[in-house]
């Protein structure tokens, strides 16, 4: 078989390189890269008429005329040796020397042989991995050939020298026909049971996933029944028009709204155990996202446990009595007690591990630190429990405030910001707010690192009236 024609790679970078360096250092020099002339001085014989003006025009010449000086021609164009009373210049002969041709094609052959060269040796480096990775597979196949023959080869031996002593015991009579058949069928038995075990692992494994197939099917049967009855489909029973099915129906209409908007923000919002700040000026409907929030929620099975607001009773006195809370303060004294009883009422939810959520909802908190010298130092502590103690305690904290200010929460709780939610809100005139808000800290990406200052919007339809009137009778159209 004719042995195939592999290119000599090494070789070829070798040369590559060799012939560039040549090219670049001997060959891409120029000898003279610049314009020359070459000037000669013959000054004409003032014997012009006279007898002998040959004769002297020769010795003139002899004397001066043979001998050429050399310069630069932009020295020459410019005068730079002129004097200030110049020689004639039709007392010179000027000749021209022009440059010698640039070799700059020999710089781009010795690039092209410096990357063919490279190309080459590259070439050479990938062929030697290759070869590498083939002989080393090769001695992996060799290693596991030479231990399965090895292994089987050991157990052939093992066997065959049993059996010829077995065979010795029994014709020198040390044990009888009778032992031998036993301990055949005693070894026979012990396959068999390795055979029957290894089947029952098999049944086994194979249980296990019917077990989890069946699972599965019975709760995808259950969601479509749950679906079927949130749909009003089914039987009798199951289409009964209840307030409870109703309820489920415009929650499931709510979710679905949710997590339609940009990516399910909200419903993350909603379901997050982390404490909510919400942070803005004066007419951003602060108060209105934190009702809204607290509805939803409410819905979900989280009851209002605290409100707690100066102007409970004020102009967003329609907003805060959408909800169904056990206790209202709205007086400065009344809060501070609160902050007080919730720290408190947080311990004592975190040593009864409680299973259900209950909320508290805080507004107007920018001046609370003010009040007093003991308010200023409650404040830092309520703070503090509060991005601490509120997941444990299964409590749904949300608190409206202008800013997250050292003024507001006490020193020291700053850093403490992106523990929780941290959202602004804003307006165009103090009065009349704009759906966009400002995410600083609480969302993270698909790998958990955390996002700040992550632009959203809130839908035209998430306002506690509109979502208080789609579980009353006045369901929202979340298509338009």
């Amino acid at each position: 078989m004719k042995k195939k024609f592999k290119l000599p790679f090494g070789g070829l970078a070798v040369a590559g390189l060799g012939i560039g360096t040549c090219c670049a250092w001997l060959m891409g020099d120029t000898v003279r890269p610049y314009d020359m002339v070459g000037v000669k001085f013959c000054p004409l014989t003032a014997n012009i008429r006279k007898n002998n003006y040959e004769q002297s025009q020769q010795q003139l010449d002899k004397e001066y005329c043979q001998y050429e000086h050399k310069m630069l021609s932009e020295v020459w164009e410019k005068k730079q040796y002129s004097s200030l009373k110049p020689l004639p210049e039709n007392s010179f002969i000027i000749r021209d020397i022009p440059a010698t041709k640039t070799t700059h094609w020999w710089y781009l052959l010795s690039i092209a042989s410096v990357g063919g060269g490279v190309l080459s040796w590259a070439k050479k480096c990938e062929r030697l991995e290759l070869a590498a990775h083939y002989e080393l597979e090769g001695y992996k196949t060799q290693i596991k050939i030479f231990g399965v023959n090895s292994r089987e080869e050991r157990d052939f031996k093992t066997d065959t020298v049993r059996n010829q002593w077995l065979g010795m015991r029994f014709y020198s009579g040390l044990i009888s026909q009778e032992a031998v058949n036993d301990k055949v069928a005693k070894q026979s038995e012990v396959q068999d049971a390795t055979h029957a075990a290894a089947l029952k692992q098999f049944d086994a494994g194979n249980s296990e996933m019917d077990k989890t197939i069946a699972e599965n099917l019975r709760d995808a049967a259950k969601a479509d029944k749950e679906r079927a009855k949130l749909q009003g489909k089914g039987s009798n029973s199951d289409i009964d028009t209840t307030t409870q099915n109703v309820d489920e129906l415009r929650m499931a209409e709510l979710i679905k709204a949710l997590k339609a908007h940009e990516d399910g923000w909200l419903l993350d919002l909603i379901n997050s155990v982390k404490p909510i700040f919400l942070i803005g000026d004066m007419g951003s409907a602060k108060t209105s996202m934190a009702v809204s929030l607290g509805l939803i929620r409410e819905k979900l099975g989280h009851k209002v446990n605290r409100i707690a607001d100066k102007h409970l009773n004020g102009e967003n006195s329609d907003k805060w009595n959408l909800l169904k809370t056990e206790c209202k303060h709205d007086t400065n004294s009344s809060i501070l007690e609160a902050l007080q009883d919730q720290i408190e009422r947080r311990s004592e939810r975190i040593n009864q591990r409680p299973v259900e959520k209950e909320q508290f909802i805080l507004d107007e908190f920018t001046q609370l630190a003010k009040i007093s010298k003991e308010a200023k130092e409650l404040i830092p502590l309520f703070v503090t429990s509060t991005y601490s103690d509120t997941r444990k305690a299964k409590e749904l904290f949300i608190g409206v405030t202008h800013s997250f200010t050292n003024a507001s929460f006490g020193d020291g709780n700053y850093e403490l910001r992106g523990r929780g939610w941290l959202i602004e809100k804003f307006s165009v005139d103090g009065e009349k707010p704009i759906p966009r808000v400002v995410i600083k800290f609480g969302m993270k990406d698909k790998d958990g690192n955390n996002l700040e200052d992550v632009e959203k919007t809130l839908p035209s339809w998430f306002r506690p009236e509109l979502i208080h009137g789609h579980f009353n009778d006045s369901p929202i159209n979340f298509d338009n």
